[in-house]
Parts: structure tokens; C-alpha cells; sequence
């Protein structure tokens, strides 16, 4: 300092030296006045041009420059060329410590993750879960232990690990909620929501595909009891339709997880199904979410088709489909299409309930469609007669295989169809509407030839019908072969050739009646490719056989040689 010969600290060389402040008042140093601007940065400091002081000696009265252990702050107000340099040198130093301690800890982090797995996260959500739980289940305030629900349900809807520690500890916990807590609509609510979410998979792209899934583990911890099953069926008679909703939808979560078992613990629950019946008359969300319940409940469960028969379950079913505009109707008709076809399949039993009680009527009127209603097959109209169509073959199959009687029910039903005129409907889908999908015309010429299988009548009604409009009408068969011959789907034409396979089983009458039109015509000489509309049947079959067309069309021949061997056979 120019007033008191002394160095000052770090400090007072920017602010300026303590003896000003202590023997006038305050003040700065002359090369600090104020018509010296501060810049922000002390490195940028440059010493501004004064008279330079004595160079610092040695002395008793100089402890600074006497100390062997020279400070960086003094060394800096000594040297003031020195400063940036050796600050710049001190924060790289410290810059290279913390980089090595933080590369090591990272390092040995990415060891120990590698080794032992990444608990960390894990362990946070175990312990969100336990305090969630612990609210929930010690709290007396009703508004924390919603919220509490609240934050349960956000944390196991999101995390697998969440999932994972609330089978371990939550099971309990919520059921005695849905226990002892039904007055407090809300939390009931949130604990069946909970509950859901638990059983819920959640989907994840590190995950492998054999790792065990948390919510098939929670599933089979829930459906060990049939406590626990009877509790939910009882939520059901609930006012509350949020209640009911969110049962519905933990008991279709259960199903898909574990059919077996809640199979089993429905039939023994009183009134279960009973129940879940009365759901289909509920409103239109829950009616939606039972049927899926349903269709999954009965799916090869014998004594519970049954008894959802026996509550009623065609009339309600076909009562919804027309309700909802039977084949025009949406995916609630596919819905319950599903759930008739578990209803009958490989059921004797309930396919004559069906025949006595509401009749093929219903059914038939699913499979009505306009003529020339080509542009009318949407997909979902689509889906819904194909389901209609398989209720039919399921009908035309009879009972299960090697089931004494399966034939006495198979005719029974085909001899009830045929009185409703379902041939009309079959061959308008299978061979009149060229315009419809491949699948829908395919599955309709299987209808007909398992509809007259060994049928006397039936097989007299094929072979009588005409189809088309007029003038352009023919006979069905002709159709049918015209489909063969010209058709490039391979599966229409073995449809097509299953029809003239099952016409011609054990019908001597009719493969005679076939066999006797076999006959050249009198304009195969000059037709160029194909069989008129107005050729007998025969006489189209042996131009297939025969053409001598240019265009040599051998895979035509080979079809019409398929048909041929059905005749003679």
C-alpha cells in the first residue's frame, strides 16, 4: 500500500487497503480510483500505470514474503503477472480431481449395476409402495387414504417393480378395504382400480420375452381364494356404476391370466353366473364389458355353457344383436356371435335348446342381405356374417365327436335350417354376390355342402334351385361348376368342389342326374374359351375336359377332372 507500505490481501487489493476504512474514513487506493473502472472478471484485472513501489523486502515487519509457505492470494497482489496463471493452474487441478472421482464413482456405479442389477429405483418404488399401503390402511383421515389410493394406482399402472411389491403386500390391504370400507364409494372405487392396473401387463422394450410377467403373479395370487372371487361377484349388485365397471374389468383381467382356476371357483360360488348373467342387462358399457367376460368364461367349459344357457343367454343374446342391427351392427354383434359359438360348439345339448326355444329364425336373419347390395361390405358387416356363417357350420356339425347321436342332431338341424329357407341365403353370399369378399363367399359354399350331406331332401332342393334374376337364370349347380372352372382364389375352388363332393356322397340319384347331361353342345365347336351361361351341366364339364383351345387352359381341365371323379365315384 502506498500509505502504510504494507501488502495487502486478495481482498483489499480490489477493494482497497483496511487502512483507509481505519484512519480516514474508508477509501480506495490511488491506482483503484474511480475514474478506474472495475471489470467483473478479477482475472481481466490489468494493474493500472502508478508509480511503482518499493520491491518488497525480506523483514520481520513482512511476515508474507518472510513465510516459507507462500499463499496464492499474495503471491497474486506480488506478482500480479502471475495471477491468471496460477489460478487458471489451481481450477484445472481441482477440475482433474473431480473428474477422476466422478469417472470412479461412475465406473464402479456401472460395475455394480452390472453385477448386482440396478436396485436403486426398485428399492424407491418398494418403499413408495409400503408407505402408500401404510396410509391407506392406518390412516383415519378419509381424504389422505383416497389420495393415498390415488398415488398407489398412478405408481402400479406405471411400474413393473411397483407391480412386484404391491402382490407381496397389497392383496390384503385392498380386499379389506372392499370389505369393511363400502360406505366410502370413492375409495372402493380407487381400490378396484388399484387392483386392475396390478393385473394389467405393461409392456416394455428391455424386458425379455420369458421373464415372468408381475400381473400373471398377481393374477394367480388373487384367484388362489375363492374368497377373494366372491368377494368381486358380490361388488356387482353395487349402485354404484363405477363399482360394477371396474369389477367387470378385474374379472375379465383374472380370466385371461388364469381361465382354469376362476373357472372353477365361479362354479362354486352360488348364483355366480347368475350373477354375471344379469350384467348383459345392465347398461350399454358394462353389457359391453360382460360379454367379453362371457366369451371368455365359457370358452371350453361344458357345465358353465350350460348354465348360462339355462339363464337365458340366447334370448338376450339375440335380443342385443337386433337391437343393434343384426349384421349392420357393430362389434358388439361380433361380440355376441363369439359368445353363441362358445354356447354350441360341440354341444348337443344346448343346440337343441337353441332349436326349441328361440329357433333358427333369429339366426337366419342375420344372414339376409340385399340384392345387389355390392357396396355394403364393410369390414365389420364382414366379420359379422363370417360369425353367423360359423354358427351355422357349428349347427351343421352336431355334437362333439364320437358322441352317441352326433348324426341324429346334425340332420335334425340340418332338416330344421332348410325349413327356413337358409339354402336361399347360402347360395345368394356363396354364389350369387361375385362382388363379395372371397372369405364370406367361401365359407358360404362350405355351408351348403355340410347342409346337404347325406340329406335326401336337401340334396333334391340343391339340385332344383335356380339362382340369378331374370332373363339370366340357371340352375345352381351349373353355377357352382362355372365357379370352378373360372375362379383364380384356389380356396373358393375347393369350397366350390366341396359342395359337388358332399352332393354326390351316397346320392346315386344325383350323381345319375349329373352323369346323364354329359353331352357334347352344339356350339362347343365354335366357343372360344369358357362355358355359356345356357350349357346343361354336363356339356360344360366335357368342354373343360375336352378344349382344344389355343390358349390350352390345363388348369381348368384338372378341375373339371375333380368334379368328374365326385360324379363317377
Amino acid at each position: 500500500c502506498e500509505r502504510c507500505r504494507r501488502n495487502p490481501c486478495e481482498r483489499e487489493h480490489f477493494h482497497g487497503c483496511s487502512c483507509f476504512g481505519a484512519n480516514s474514513g474508508g477509501g480506495m487506493p490511488r491506482h483503484l480510483s474511480k475514474q478506474t473502472k472495475i471489470p467483473r472478471d478479477p482475472d481481466s484485472i490489468q494493474p493500472a500505470s502508478h508509480p511503482s513501489p518499493p520491491s518488497p523486502v525480506a523483514s520481520p515487519s513482512n511476515p508474507l514474503i518472510s513465510s516459507p509457505h507462500l499463499t496464492s492470494a499474495a503471491a497474486a497482489a506480488i506478482f500480479p503477472g502471475s495471477q491468471r496463471r496460477s489460478r487458471s493452474m489451481d481450477s484445472r487441478s481441482i477440475n482433474l480431481r473431480g473428474f477422476a472421482g466422478s469417472a470412479g464413482k461412475n465406473i464402479m456405479q456401472g460395475i455394480g449395476g452390472f453385477v448386482f442389477g440396478n436396485e436403486a429405483s426398485e428399492s424407491k418404488e418398494d418403499s413408495y409402495v409400503e408407505r402408500f399401503l401404510d396410509r391407506i390402511s392406518n390412516g383415519t383421515m378419509p381424504d389422505d387414504r383416497r389420495s393415498a389410493m390415488t398415488e398407489l394406482q398412478s405408481l402400479v399402472a406405471e411400474s413393473r417393480s411397483a407391480q412386484m411389491s404391491f402382490g407381496a403386500m397389497g392383496f390384503p390391504v385392498l380386499l379389506n378395504v372392499l370389505k369393511e370400507d363400502r360406505e366410502d364409494v370413492e375409495l372402493v372405487r380407487g381400490a378396484l382400480e388399484t387392483l386392475v392396473s396390478a393385473l394389467t401387463p405393461i409392456e416394455t422394450s428391455q424386458g425379455l420375452k420369458t421373464e415372468v410377467q408381475p400381473a400373471s403373479m398377481n393374477s394367480d395370487l388373487l384367484s388362489r381364494e375363492t374368497d377373494n372371487i366372491s368377494l368381486l361377484l358380490s361388488l356387482l349388485t353395487e349402485e354404484d356404476f363405477y363399482v360394477r365397471y371396474y369389477t367387470i374389468q378385474l374379472l375379465t383381467a383374472l380370466l385371461t391370466n388364469s381361465l382354469k382356476r376362476l373357472q372353477e371357483a365361479i362354479l362354486l360360488i352360488p348364483r355366480g353366473i347368475t350373477v354375471l348373467m344379469d350384467m348383459l342387462m345392465d347398461r350399454e358399457v358394462i353389457r359391453n364389458e360382460a360379454l367379453l367376460l362371457l366369451t371368455y368364461l365359457t370358452r371350453d367349459a361344458e357345465e358353465i355353457q350350460k348354465i348360462v344357457v339355462f339363464e337365458g343367454a340366447f334370448e338376450k343374446l339375440f335380443s342385443i344383436i337386433g337391437e343393434e342391427g343384426f349384421s349392420d351392427g357393430g362389434v358388439v354383434v361380433q361380440d355376441c356371435l363369439e359368445l353363441l359359438n362358445n354356447l354350441i360348439r360341440n354341444n348337443a345339448s344346448n343346440q337343441m335348446l337353441l332349436k326349441e326355444t328361440m329357433g333358427f329364425d333369429p339366426l337366419i336373419s342375420i344372414l339376409k342381405i340385399r340384392r345387389g347390395s355390392a357396396f355394403n361390405f364393410t369390414q365389420q358387416k364382414t366379420v359379422n356374417l363370417l360369425g353367423a356363417l360359423h354358427t351355422v357350420e357349428l349347427l351343421l356339425m352336431g355334437g362333439p365327436p364320437g358322441e352317441t347321436g352326433k348324426d341324429t342332431s346334425k340332420i335334425t338341424n340340418q332338416t330344421a335350417l332348410a325349413q327356413r329357407n337358409i339354402l336361399d341365403h347360402l347360395l345368394l353370399l356363396g354364389v350369387e354376390s361375385q362382388w363379395a369378399p372371397v372369405a364370406l363367399r367361401c365359407t358360404a359354399l362350405r355351408c351348403i355342402g355340410s347342409l346337404v350331406l347325406r340329406n335326401p331332401q336337401n340334396l333334391d332342393s340343391l339340385a332344383s334351385k335356380q339362382v340369378g334374376e331374370e332373363p339370366h337364370v340357371q340352375p345352381a349347380l351349373n353355377a357352382i361348376l362355372a365357379i370352378i372352372l373360372r375362379t383364380s382364389v384356389a380356396q373358393e375352388f375347393v369350397a366350390a368342389d366341396y359342395v359337388f363332393k358332399c352332393f354326390c356322397e351316397t346320392n346315386p340319384n344325383g350323381q345319375a342326374l349329373l352323369a346323364s347331361t354329359i353331352a357334347p353342345h352344339p356350339s362347343q365347336g365354335t366357343a372360344t374359351h369358357g362355358a355359356s351361361s345356357d350349357m346343361p351341366f354336363g356339356s360344360a364339364l366335357l368342354q373343360a375336359l375336352v378344349s382344344s383351345d389355343v390358349n390350352g387352359d390345363m388348369e381348368a381341365c384338372c378341375r373339371a377332372s375333380s368334379v368328374l371323379t365326385h360324379i363317377i365315384k
